[in-house]
């Protein structure tokens, strides 16, 4: 998949990310087994500390599942955190509030192994997260342009939700592809 137009800009996006773009595409063709996660590792890598979400990709799976259940944790307690830190109009306390009980709802449905309805709530919590911080900007045509400017390592985020969003709407991919983006995107969360 090429490059957004505004992620070619060197202003903007350095080498190491634009690797995440490549790393992505690797991502999304490997699908599943060996590939996937070393795809996923190295996409990862480029948004968060180099070498730290390895111990979600590979390793024994007894360890790997109590690493990610440790992680849905953390991500759920961050998100929660930064909803209720986030000060909104008076009219959006109840967007908050909804907020709240969609981070639940996903944490259940990601423990119960619902893989499509977590992946797809998880792609709405990033959106809804991305209106929280960012307001109408972040339904603007130029979000991901304004993301990039504050910060290469969100714009590249926020770029990877889009993407998701896509195969959301295609109803594309293999669980255990749904399920690796979905741990990346709480990975690069409690990153930030």
């Amino acid at each position: 998949m090429p490059l957004p137009d505004f992620a070619t800009d060197e202003r903007l996006v350095t080498d190491s990310e634009k690797v995440a773009f490549e790393a992505f595409d690797r991502l999304v063709a490997a699908k599943s087994g060996d590939g996937l996660s070393v795809a996923a590792i190295a996409f990862a890598d480029s948004l968060g500390s180099p070498g730290e979400f390895k111990q979600y990709a590979q390793g024994r799976m007894a360890d790997r599942l109590a690493r990610i259940d440790h992680l849905l944790k953390v991500y759920r307690e961050n998100t929660e955190l930064l909803v209720h830190k986030t000060w909104v109009e008076k009219s959006d306390e109840k967007r908050k509030e909804r907020l709240i009980e969609e981070i639940l709802a996903f944490e259940r449905e990601f423990r119960e192994g619902a893989v499509k309805a977590s992946f797809r709530r998880f792609v709405l919590l990033c959106h809804s997260i991305a209106h929280l911080l960012f307001g109408s900007q972040s339904r603007a045509d130029d979000f991901l342009s304004y993301a990039f400017r504050i910060d290469p390592k969100l714009g590249l985020f926020f770029w990877f939700v889009e993407e998701l969003e896509e195969q959301v709407r295609a109803e594309s991919g293999p669980d255990e592809l749904l399920t690796m983006e979905t741990v990346i995107g709480m990975y690069i969360l409690s990153c930030f």
